[in-house]
């Protein structure tokens, strides 16, 4: 007697092979386009930042200026990556420091990205455009509760920022560096006393803030 032998559609002998090859064949197309719709969110020149209207980050680093060396948390708020405000806390390393802690807070323009999306020059690399769209001018008030005559001071600020994405994309890991120079209501100390870097490694996320209408 001839031995029985399961035959699958297509004269395939074993049918969990058929069935393999139907179930591959379904699922390839599918994951193809999967890809291909990520990889065009982020081939637009967008990058994640229209998944929502607000840019929040967090920011953990330090402040170096004549002075020494400083710990520095700070946070921002930027609307649809344009307009936003910050806020930093700056307490010195150095137990004799002539600013022993600070605390300012401003407002932050980002003028680069709409003009440059609308324009279609954001053209990628992901990395290069997210970081010439960081560029930021900033400014707003300041406090510090000690310097050279046992006084603290208030004042205003100036700065010019940018950041780094370590990842391909508006929300995630960030690297920012930013230049300040202080406008203090007195000037007991030297010129260079005004002047701070603030280097941050900082996590953004994108997200919804305001209703949909």
């Amino acid at each position: 007697m001839t031995p029985f032998r399961a035959r699958g559609p297509e004269g395939y002998r074993h049918p969990i092979g058929a069935v393999l090859v139907v179930l591959i064949s379904l699922l390839v197309p599918s994951y193809g386009a999967s890809a291909e719709r990520s990889a065009a969110s982020h081939d637009d020149g967008v990058y994640g930042r229209f998944q929502g209207d607000t840019d929040i980050s967090l920011k953990l680093g330090g402040m170096i200026r004549d002075a020494g060396l400083a710990g520095s948390v700070g946070g921002s708020m930027h609307y649809y990556s344009l307009i936003g405000i910050t806020g930093d806390y700056s307490e010195s390393l150095v137990a004799d420091s002539l600013h022993a802690r600070s605390v300012s807070v401003g407002m932050e323009l980002r003028p680069f990205f709409l003009p440059r999306w609308a324009l279609g020059l954001e053209r990628g690399p992901a990395w290069l455009d997210l970081m010439l769209d960081s560029a930021a001018m900033g400014f707003g008030a300041y406090f510090t509760d000690a310097e050279a005559d046992g006084r603290g001071s208030r004042g205003a600020w100036l700065s010019l920022g940018v950041g780094a994405p370590l990842l391909a994309s508006a929300s995630g890991p960030w690297l920012e560096l930013r230049g300040l120079r202080r406008f203090p209501d007195h000037d007991s100390l030297g010129a260079d006393a005004h002047n701070a870097l603030l280097l941050y490694l900082s996590w953004h996320h994108v997200l919804q803030l305001t209703p949909d209408l």
